[in-house]
């Protein structure tokens, strides 16, 4: 069932993308907004009749003005004026009334399409990162990635649900109140709109500057989240170290450049308001003094109502534009953001699936280099040269050599984290290339060295092994590594909270519970990268049990470090600068008396010291 959602989503969000094809970022963008056009049409309609309000409201003072002017010149009976005066009160009062009601559809239907396309794009970049290859995540850091996954996103918010409809909220204002303008007073509403273009030419001249600060700020932002990330996440080495001051001097010089960009930001702005208020207050005094010179002089022309409606409505067309110099920031903001988004989006996977890969069938688990070179992306030396490896079904290899040596690479290689350039692996005689990815990794089990536990539940985190298996399932896991008896102990049992990287855990239970996600999942194919190096000698013999029982009859890949950990594996393959130097079990490679045997005198001095008596 878990699986089938996984494909379902994947369809739906990777059919958008590729049957669109757009352009350019913003465009993108526009597609995932496509889906909820009618909503944010109703959204924008809604909104256009609550900025109308007060050009209605404006258009009744006026209409008012005029009927109390004519009742003042004598034109009109004090009861006429009054019937008609209630009439124009009782209009404004439905206008006033009514007011409200678009104003809350309008907050509705924005705030559901709105969410609904950031949860879309979101899931969507967090999909694609987890596509992505290892060398991706070895240039990328996490924190950087989190801060584009959260705080890109969500910085595209106001233009999806504020710059995206007021843009045609304002169009369609400004077209409405252009429109009575001109059919009022062509040459009033000339004057209306006469400092406009000044207007838009400061909105111009200081947008292009915001928009380049808010390209930096979201930049700055991601590399402070990231290295703060970072530190946070390696405290103990910070304080082991005693970097704390240093680290605080740090961030404090990071901080101190986003202050520097805020304070550019703030003080455009202000030019920005101050320019639009003297250019608003300019064009309304434009209008009342020529309107009143026509009013005084050329009273037919003119009338003290039109001329107020004038001014009151002025203030509803100068509005639409402070908001378009607004939405420069939103836009240039979204921009930014919608670049360092859609720039990972543009990120091609390196690892895909073949277009006609199959499904894995069940491994025996049989694994054959077959003459393997990889280089690392970037690097000038392959760290794998010609690797020629057997490893039988349900045996046990151990991977030694010096650091650096290309022992974890393989196992990278037997995962498909990584193209290699020339060769073939194979398992059970088929290229792994040739099976679906998904397929290939549910056979794999890993162990690692330091095990990683997610925030949540002990059944959390041991079902991640294989989601939706039943309670009894993990409960049996969990007794197969020897966890179960902990985990009982614990005042909520296996709903105890572990905290970030099991943190409530010591480093055996840790291991046990990252073995029991592994006897979950039953994979053919374990690998084991020095699981109990890290241990007391009490944990490591549980543990060390709990991998044994994890191993009976699997194909196993055990990268060694502590030699003395592998020496009953079924076969020993030391690995030197990529290249298989020397091959077989234990005692065999100590009589040949080459790399392996030194290894074994740089950890025990003498290395027959290794051979028990009753191996001997």
């Amino acid at each position: 069932m878990h699986r089938d959602r996984h494909e379902s989503y994947k369809w739906s969000t990777m059919k958008t993308s590729s049957t669109l094809r757009p352009r350019s970022n913003i465009t993108r963008l526009l597609a995932y907004i496509y889906p909820y056009w009618p909503s944010f049409l109703a959204a924008t309609l809604c909104g256009l009749i609550k900025l109308l309000t007060p050009v209605g409201i404006a258009w009744v003072v006026g209409k008012a003005i005029n009927v109390l002017t004519a009742a003042h010149a004598g034109t009109l009976t004090t009861g006429e004026a009054w019937a008609q005066l209630h009439h124009l009160l009782l209009l404004g009062l439905g206008v006033a009334l009514f007011a409200p009601i678009p104003v809350y559809l309008r907050s509705a239907l924005a705030a559901r399409a709105v969410q609904e396309v950031i949860r879309n794009l979101r899931c969507d970049l967090y999909a694609h990162i987890q596509k992505l290859p290892h060398a991706f995540f070895d240039a990328n850091r996490s924190g950087s990635l989190t801060s584009r996954i959260i705080s890109d996103t969500e910085a595209i918010q106001p233009f999806v649900g504020k710059a995206f409809v007021q843009v045609w909220m304002s169009v369609g204002l400004i077209t409405v109140v252009l429109i009575y303008f001109f059919s009022q007073s062509p040459l009033l509403g000339t004057i209306a709109i006469f400092i406009l273009p000044l207007q838009m030419l400061v909105q111009r001249l200081i947008g292009w500057k915001v928009k380049e600060n808010a390209k930096k700020i979201r930049s700055q932002v991601a590399n402070l989240f990231g290295s703060t990330q970072e530190k946070l996440a390696a405290s103990t080495i910070v304080k082991t170290f005693t970097g704390e001051d240093d680290e605080v001097q740090r961030f404090a010089e990071d901080s101190g450049a986003l202050v520097a960009l805020g304070v550019s930001n703030s003080r455009l702005n202000g030019m920005s308001e101050g320019s639009m208020n003297f250019i608003r207050s300019l064009s309304q005094l434009l209008v009342i003094g020529i309107g009143g010179y026509l009013a005084l002089f050329h009273a037919p022309a003119i009338s003290i109502g039109l001329l107020i409606q004038f001014v009151l409505m002025q203030s509803q067309l100068y509005t639409p534009f402070e908001w378009l110099n607004e939405m420069q920031l939103i836009i240039a903001d979204a921009q930014g953001a919608t670049e360092r988004i859609f720039t990972i989006f543009d990120t091609a996977p390196e690892i895909a699936d073949k277009p006609n890969a199959v499904k894995a069938p069940h491994f025996t688990g049989e694994i054959y280099f077959d003459h393997v070179t990889f280089t690392y992306p970037g690097a000038m030396q392959p760290v794998i040269s010609d690797l020629d490896l057997h490893v039988p079904a349900r045996t046990t290899l151990a991977l030694v050599g010096p650091s650096g040596s290309g022992k974890t690479t393989i196992t990278h290689l037997v995962n498909r984290f990584y193209e290699w350039e020339t060769g073939h692996i194979l398992i059970d005689g088929r290229d792994v290339r040739d099976y679906t990815i998904y397929s290939l990794r549910h056979q794999i089990g890993l162990v690692p060295q330091e095990a990683i536990l997610f925030s949540g539940t002990i059944e959390e985190n041991i079902l991640y092994g294989r989601p939706g298996a039943s309670f009894a399932d993990v409960e049996e896991a969990a007794k197969r590594a020897y966890a179960h008896e902990f985990i009982e102990l614990m005042d909520d049992g296996y709903q105890s909270m572990l905290g970030e990287r099991g943190i409530k855990l010591s480093g055996g239970q840790k291991q046990r519970i990252s073995i029991a996600r592994a006897f979950l999942k039953n994979p053919a194919i374990i690998i084991l990268d020095e699981a109990t190096s890290a241990l007391d000698s009490e944990s490591e013999r549980i543990v060390q049990q709990a991998l044994e029982d994890l191993m009976a009859n699997r194909t196993t890949l055990v990268i060694a470090h502590r030699l003395s950990t592998i020496r009953h594996a079924d076969n020993i393959a030391v690995i030197d600068g990529g290249r298989l130097v020397e091959y077989g079990p234990h005692e065999t490679l100590l009589q040949q008396d080459g790399l392996y045997s030194s290894l074994c005198r740089q950890q025990f001095g003498e290395p027959q010291a290794m051979i028990s008596p009753g191996d001997a």
